[in-house]
């Protein structure tokens, strides 16, 4: 589907009109521009001849939890992944990718082991959520949360991020609320203080993973630019301009970032910072990177007693790899 083309096809239609077929399409998800019959038939067949509603993916679900995983193949060729989680609660999450691969390499990450293909459009992001939306909708429910966790570094694709985000946010489109929608960064000091200046209400994720510089650069290589301090201080003046908590990921590695005194480090590190931990022990295949669970009951007894928050991420949709950090071409489709 091509978003800009349907722009350009609708710029001399009346703003009503323009309103019916975005409610269509982005609320209602429809995929049939025949079934639309509030539009004159000679607009619907203009718009079956120009703007093919179809996405060309599939679905992979989970047998251990609500978790299913979508393998989109773009105009291109290039295949993306997108997950939704659908929680008990009602709650329902779409996880979405910025990048095709990734170029940051981090050590835990399938989608780093890729490499880096391209950005994606804001379009293309967009499509993700459509193509859950329209799941959802025969279900009888909606998307509630967007979280930019997929794959790629949101950050380096910032713009079109931030226009994902700000259609997605939009009342005449998906309208999912700013609160609702989360980032999640390996840490791009710069671009967390341009969020922080761009006055919006969406939730800030950081990777830091390990409680010293040393640590850090032996498992994300981004490390070598950004400092720990340099992150901290980025982070602390994006808490000072939105006043909004900083959720903090930490994927615990065995006798990497694990041991007690790892904790104690990182815990005199966030001192003072609105902020949570929330823990992710590793769940990729490489078992011998697993910590043991004495070491996570360990660690989060050590940030418990020096009252940092925390919580702890189960590993959702291991079966089909759409766990956090498992997210990685297949030849599926």
């Amino acid at each position: 589907m091509n978003l800009t083309k349907l722009e350009e096809l609708l710029k001399n239609e009346p703003g009503f009109r323009i309103k019916q077929i975005e409610r269509a399409v982005f609320k209602d998800f429809s995929e049939n521009w025949n079934d639309l019959t509030n539009l004159p038939v000679k607009l619907r067949n203009l718009l079956t001849g120009k703007i093919d509603l179809s996405i060309n993916g599939q679905i992979f679900e989970s047998a251990d939890s609500g978790s299913l995983k979508a393998l989109i193949r773009l105009d291109d060729g290039i295949l993306i992944e997108t997950v939704l989680l659908m929680h008990k609660d009602g709650r329902n999450t779409i996880c979405l990718s910025s990048q095709a691969g990734c170029a940051l390499g981090c050590r835990f990450c399938k989608t780093g082991e890729l490499g880096f293909k391209r950005n994606l459009t804001t379009e293309e992001i967009v499509l993700q959520a459509l193509f859950f939306s329209r799941y959802l909708k025969k279900v009888n429910t909606r998307i509630t949360n967007i979280v930019f966790m997929g794959m790629g570094e949101p950050f380096l694709n910032y713009d079109n991020f931030l226009n994902a985000v700000r259609f997605l946010n939009d009342e005449n489109k998906f309208s999912i609320g700013q609160r609702k929608i989360s980032v999640s960064t390996s840490g791009i000091t710069e671009k967390i203080r341009m969020l922080a200046d761009e006055n919006m209400q969406i939730n800030l994720a950081v990777s830091i993973n390990a409680p010293d510089d040393e640590i850090r650069r032996k498992i994300m290589p981004i490390a070598d630019k950004y400092t720990l301090d340099e992150l901290i201080s980025s982070i602390r003046y994006y808490i000072e301009k939105t006043n909004r908590r900083v959720m903090l990921e930490y994927v615990l590695l065995k006798e990497i970032n694990d041991f007690p005194e790892h904790a104690e480090k990182l815990s005199k590190k966030i001192k003072g910072l609105l902020c949570f931990v929330n823990l992710i022990p590793f769940n990729g295949d490489d078992i011998g990177k697993r910590p043991l669970i004495k070491n996570i009951n360990e660690f989060k007894k050590i940030l418990s007693n020096n009252k940092i928050p925390f919580t702890q991420r189960y590993r959702f949709g291991d079966d089909i790899k759409a766990a956090c950090g498992q997210l990685v071409f297949s030849k599926n489709l």
